[in-house]
């Protein structure tokens, strides 16, 4: 059989889940048996040739007879549910953003783990606690730009919806154009702008859920027309309206 390298973190790996394999046959066995035995602690040595090639760190069990190896000895102790809650961090949550999804380098994302940080909540916990991550962490990364990768990419993951749109007097009797949709201007700081056939529109109002639009031609909608919206600098919008059809 072939002497194939591995690596460390998919050793620990393996044995965790053959030792947790064993806790579960125990809590079946004892069902039936009052007294048994199982794995308190786990100590191994192993004799390991050890290679870095700039980014990961694999090793190759030596084989008898072979010199020059390293050796290294793995200890696996127990630990409680609470013990893990409290010297660990918290998984990342569904909805966000992990480093490793987003559209930046290999070497970013090497420098960014090297400082723990993993995804887009690690940052902005750093900066709640106010530290100033260009200083502290790598004078190589270019934060500014990471910043709006994640904004773009957590976008994706929650573009923009538009339901219907309908036209309407507003309240000073002038035509408007009413989009209803979800997360349509989620972002305070960006106020929406419409484009009609290639002309610039005045957002009247915008929310989540709807974006009031004034029309200086409410006739033009009796032919096919080009509502273009952009709701915040990651979100851009093309709908084709039309009196009585749907957007």
């Amino acid at each position: 059989m072939q002497n194939e390298s591995w690596h460390l973190e998919d050793f620990v790996d393996s044995l965790v889940v053959e030792l947790d394999k064993t806790r579960e046959t125990l809590a079946v066995k004892a069902l039936n048996k009052p007294l048994s035995y199982t794995v308190r602690d786990l100590s191994l040595d192993l004799n390991i040739f050890p290679a870095y090639d700039g980014d990961q760190i694999s090793f190759t069990t030596a084989q008898a007879g072979q010199e020059g190896a390293s050796k290294v000895t793995i200890q696996l102790g127990t630990i409680t549910d609470q013990q893990v809650r409290a010297t660990s961090k918290a998984p990342v949550g569904k909805d966000e953003v992990k480093i490793d999804t987003i559209d930046v380098d290999k070497e970013t994302k090497k420098k960014l783990r090297k400082i723990g940080v993993t995804s887009a909540d690690d940052l902005k916990t750093i900066e709640r606690k106010n530290v100033a991550i260009d200083q502290a962490g790598d004078s190589g990364i270019d934060y500014s730009s990471l910043a709006n990768k994640i904004e773009k990419s957590r976008r994706a993951r929650q573009p923009p919806v538009v339901k219907s749109a309908s036209l309407i007097a507003d309240a000073e009797a002038q035509p408007c154009l009413v989009i209803k949709g979800e997360k349509l201007a989620v972002n305070s700081k960006f106020p929406p702008v419409a484009l009609i056939d290639g002309l610039l529109a005045d957002v009247t109002a915008s929310s989540p859920g709807e974006l009031r639009i004034r029309v200086d031609d409410p006739a033009g909608f009796a032919t096919a027309t080009e509502l273009v919206m952009m709701v915040d600098p990651y979100a851009v919008m093309r709908v084709n309206l039309q009196q009585g059809a749907a957007p």
